[in-house]
């Protein structure tokens, strides 16, 4: 009742359906303006079904693909508000199934999730409304041939890029060493109105292509990678620019300088189609594969030679020789040897100074392995040039972590932390559970309509024949039924029990206790127990009156992170419970004391 008081009243006093709007288009190349186009038609739409647009919610995703919601920040927004109560609109407007996405598992998710949530869709150019009986199918039609476009486009472009690779052209891509030169026909338009680009030529940089001739020459004295990194960057020397994890980069790394000795147009052939990409929708990374040889596509472009077919070579056979040398086994942290699955804290410590890798530095017999800063070592981008043995490291730093979970003084603030967050988590599932209960009447109509869109499904399945699309929306209906049949037939749960103060106390202490056993015990054992309760710990160095040390910043979680045994009705709860941690305090490692006997 308050949410329809809450919409406006149409001409027959009926509550009118009040409209967000969502658009989007996908790249660079297409107009802004497309947005301003989707959102017209829905102003169209809705004035023809006599629906009200609100003008706060219009939220549009420009240059974002629609093959994984990823960086959907307008359509994330969206659904946000949608799940609000008293609900923000009733209907998204939407111009046709394709702004939604192109990849059908995902737009279906969506679709079921605003449905859930009482608001409908509606695209308005294919007049296709979810609140219809026909929606679901008439929608894995559609939306399988959204897909279908997209995958077909990459065909197109791939096959216009091997066009412009043999003419000697570039596909577009930009190399260090060169800069791209845009080819136009003036008698012919482009999408901006601008001439045609009809192809991409390279164009030798004199800077970069010297610092190119450098780089084979130091690789063909038998320089190492990491050792190149180095000198190039202590000389200033410009470096190729890249995004790393959302962090832009302008310096020397191993990985780039090792790519460059590999390039084959540097010596003048142009290599192409040697890997593909593919998008995973989950999280919108780009994978690169590596193709069979036989259809990697080699063009001689003797015009774009930086380095002669001698120094080339020498640098090949250096390559041969030093494979991999700098990633090899005396990096032991890094490539996971027998040694190296034993290393207690390896992946979960950061330098304080540049916020890079802290990780092993120097290998070898696990007496001498030493940890440092990653970037100081093999890139001279910091100047934390501190290490420590590992066993010197492991060892104080179990004391220092031990001390802290067992110091009496900290245990009163934790049991008040502990106690209320429980006690928070456990009126949460009651809320929950009385919920459930009073669901019982809607769960039951659903579960009829789920019934009957099995038995549609089913029939569409026997008339037009297999289809994967389908077969995978029975699936999901009839797994749908038979969780609900699942609820509807659950005994009762009995009521949480209350603990005491006491209690609480105890159970920390014991988990305090467990976890330092844990740290003096066996080493793998030791690791997977410290994975589980530490996410970082930062080692920032500090210069004292005594020498040099590092300060050891971070959280240990009290109740292991993932999955655990329950073995009590607290141990049970708890797992809900994810703020259990304490900060360490006073943790200073020094890389000049002794090992303890």
């Amino acid at each position: 009742m308050k949410e329809q008081s809450s919409q406006l009243a149409a001409a027959d006093g009926s509550p009118k359906i009040r409209c967000a709007v969502y658009t989007r288009y996908s790249s660079d190349l297409q107009r802004p303006a497309s947005s301003e186009d989707q959102i017209r038609n829905c102003r169209a739409g809705a004035r023809e079904k006599g629906w009200t647009v609100l003008e706060e919610f219009i939220r549009s995703d420009e240059e974002q693909t629609g093959r994984t919601m990823i960086g959907r920040e307008g359509l994330a927004d969206l659904m946000r508000l949608a799940k609000q109560r008293p609900r923000a609109f009733d209907c998204i407007l939407i111009d046709d199934t394709s702004r939604l996405g192109r990849y059908l598992p995902d737009v279906l998710r969506e679709c079921d999730t605003l449905m859930l949530h009482d608001v409908f869709i509606y695209f308005v150019s294919d007049r296709l409304d979810s609140r219809d009986e026909s929606f679901r199918i008439v929608h894995l039609i559609k939306g399988y041939g959204d897909e279908r476009y997209s995958r077909d486009l990459a065909k197109k472009i791939h096959r216009g890029q091997e066009g412009c690779i043999r003419k000697g052209y570039t596909a577009g891509s930009s190399c260090f060493g060169y800069k791209n030169k845009y080819l136009r026909d003036p008698s012919q338009k482009g999408d901006h109105g601008e001439a045609r680009v009809i192809g991409v030529e390279q164009e030798k940089v004199p800077e970069q292509a010297a610092v190119v001739v450098g780089i084979m020459e130091m690789r063909a004295a038998g320089f190492s990678f990491s050792k190149i990194a180095k000198t190039l960057n202590a000389e200033g020397a410009p470096a190729p620019r890249r995004n790393y994890k959302g962090r832009i980069q302008d310096y020397w790394v191993p990985s780039s300088i090792k790519a460059i000795t590999k390039n084959e147009l540097y010596h003048g052939v142009r290599l192409w189609n040697r890997t593909r990409s593919e998008l995973n929708p989950s999280d919108g990374t780009k994978i690169s594969r590596t193709k069979p040889q036989s259809e990697w596509v080699r063009v001689e472009v003797p015009g774009l030679r930086i380095v002669s077919e001698e120094l080339w070579e020498q640098v090949q056979q250096v390559n041969q020789r030093m494979k991999d040398k700098i990633y090899g086994r005396r990096q032991g942290g890094f490539n996971r040897t027998e040694a190296s699955r034993t290393y207690l804290f390896s992946g979960l410590m950061t330098c304080g100074l540049c916020g890079g890798k802290f990780c092993v530095i120097i290998g070898g017999h696990p007496s001498k392995v030493r940890y440092g800063c990653r970037n100081h070592r093999f890139r001279n981008t910091c100047t934390n040039k501190m290490t420590i043995l590992r066993n010197r490291l492991e060892q104080q730093l179990i004391a220092a972590i031990s001390e802290n979970l067992l110091d009496p003084r900290l245990e009163q603030q934790r049991v008040q932390d502990f106690s209320a967050e429980l006690k928070a988590t456990i009126e949460l599932e009651e809320k929950l559970a009385a919920e459930a209960a009073s669901q019982t009447p809607k769960m039951k109509t659903e579960r009829a309509d789920l019934e009957q869109q099995a038995g549609r499904l089913a029939d569409a399945i026997r008339q037009h024949g297999f289809s994967p699309y389908l077969s995978a929306e029975l699936t999901k209906v009839e797994s749908r039924m038979a969780e609900i049949d699942r609820l509807l037939t659950a005994k009762p749960t009995a009521k949480p029990t209350t603990f005491t103060d006491e209690q609480v106390a105890e159970f920390l202490r014991q988990e305090c206790r467990d976890f330092c056993d844990a740290l003096a015990g066996d080493a793998e054992f030791a690791r997977r127990e410290i994975q589980k309760r530490i996410r970082s710990l930062v080692l920032a160095p500090t210069d004292t009156p005594d020498g040099h040390v590092l300060d050891v910043s971070g959280d240990v979680a009290l109740l292991p992170m993932g999955d655990v045994l329950v073995e009590s009705p607290m141990e049970g709860i708890a797992q809900h419970y994810i703020g259990a941690s304490i900060s360490l305090a006073g943790v200073r490692l020094d890389p000049s004391l002794p090992l303890a006997a």
